[in-house]
């Protein structure tokens, strides 16, 4: 259900929304909850706010504690290649291992828990892209709590286009799978396709505009306006997937939850699992993918990876072409299918403003060297010739 929070209440949180300072941020946070009436529909939310002021609070005390700037550890990796993913689960069960068998990453792999303290990145090269893969240190029992950096190791998963989840095939794998899915959907992170999502992006000027890749449920466009209106989000891009409820709206706003595909990765194959093992992870974790491998003695392990990732992550590259000479090597890459009008976008809005006729070959033409508009819709594979 809507929260149906008081006026007093959306004002306060747009003043949480417009500062930055987090000693103020954390502040209004406090007076927020403070005005939020008890009852059910604000539970979740109420939750979710305590969470983030807790966080607030681990980075005001770290940031005290901090001698001199750059002397802490940092949990922020920039984003590369197609799609970045974070790769989390117990201590010692392989993460590492996986890291150094599948990317070019120098890892070092210990024989003690709790080896890897802060994130490592690799690219795993997969046919003319390549995956940015992220071990995350290992998850606890109560991370989503602040425990042991817990805050800081979630935010990556939050922050990741993707997540692989590794358990050990020896050591309780469907346990230690349902203690990371908790700690996860504590954090709101859903590692299950949820049946609507919204994304809100503000923006300078006075108009919300929508971005359809799905549909709403229950309330209209009218609905969502005057929602956001009464937080006081005059200017902002909605994006909409799937079927998403007046309620998916209101969560946006407070930067509730987020999906993030996930495969589980049983690990450790080559050590003779027992079968039924295997069979409660698959049933515990469905409707993920299990990946049964070994990081050490798979063959072709990285090539597994990368195609299930690519598909998990509905990866989309198109490859662009100039008038006489061969198509780029390199591919513009998108999470599913994309428009003509959007790849002239993402090349330059010039592209976009001043586009006369498309050509194109391959999966997404009717026949080669097609003449398209700026609403063909393009498929994995295809060759894009704009012209302006």
């Amino acid at each position: 259900m809507v929260t149906n929070l008081p006026p007093q209440a959306k004002e306060k949180w747009n003043e949480v929304t417009l500062t930055r300072n987090p000693e103020e941020r954390l502040r209004l946070m406090g007076e927020f909850l403070s005005i939020v009436p008890k009852h059910k529909g604000t539970d979740r939310m109420v939750s979710q706010v305590k969470k983030q002021m807790a966080t607030l609070r681990e980075e005001i005390e770290k940031k005290k504690r901090m001698p001199k700037p750059g002397s802490a550890p940092t949990y922020f990796v920039p984003k590369a290649g197609a799609a970045q993913v974070a790769v989390v689960g117990p201590t010692n069960v392989g993460r590492s291992s996986l890291l150094r068998a599948v990317t070019n990453a120098q890892v070092e792999v210990t024989p003690y828990p709790y080896g890897t303290k802060t994130p490592v990145p690799g690219m795993l090269p997969y046919r003319d892209i390549q995956f940015q893969l992220v071990e995350v240190p290992a998850l606890v029992e109560g991370s989503s709590e602040g425990r042991a950096d817990g805050f800081m190791k979630l935010s990556m998963a939050r922050n990741a286009d993707g997540i692989i989840i590794v358990v050990d095939v020896r050591d309780d794998p469907a346990g230690n799978f349902l203690m990371i899915a908790r700690e996860l959907a504590n954090s709101r992170i859903l590692i299950a396709k949820p049946e609507g999502e919204v994304e809100i992006e503000k923006r300078a000027g006075t108009q919300i505009q929508f971005l359809w890749e799905g549909e709403l449920s229950g309330c209209s466009t009218e609905d969502v306006i005057a929602l956001l209106g009464e937080y006081k989000i005059r200017s902002a891009l909605v994006r909409v997937r799937g079927r998403a409820t007046l309620e998916t709206v209101e969560d946006a706003i407070f930067g509730n939850a987020v999906y993030r595909p996930t495969l589980v990765l049983a690990n450790k194959s080559d050590l003779r699992p027992d079968p039924r093992t295997i069979e409660q992870l698959r049933m515990a974790a469905e409707p993920l993918e299990v990946v049964v491998a070994s990081a050490d003695h798979t063959p072709d392990l990285a090539a597994t990876l990368g195609e299930r990732l690519f598909r998990l992550l509905d990866i989309t590259r198109v490859y662009t072409k100039e008038p006489g000479k061969e198509p780029a090597r390199t591919p513009m890459v998108y999470r599913g299918p994309v428009t003509v009008g959007e790849l002239a976008r993402t090349i330059h809005n010039d592209f976009y403003r001043n586009f006369k006729y498309a050509r194109v070959w391959g999966p997404a033409a009717k026949f080669p060297n097609e003449k398209v508009g700026l609403d063909r819709r393009l498929t994995d594979g295809t060759i894009v010739q704009l012209y302006t």
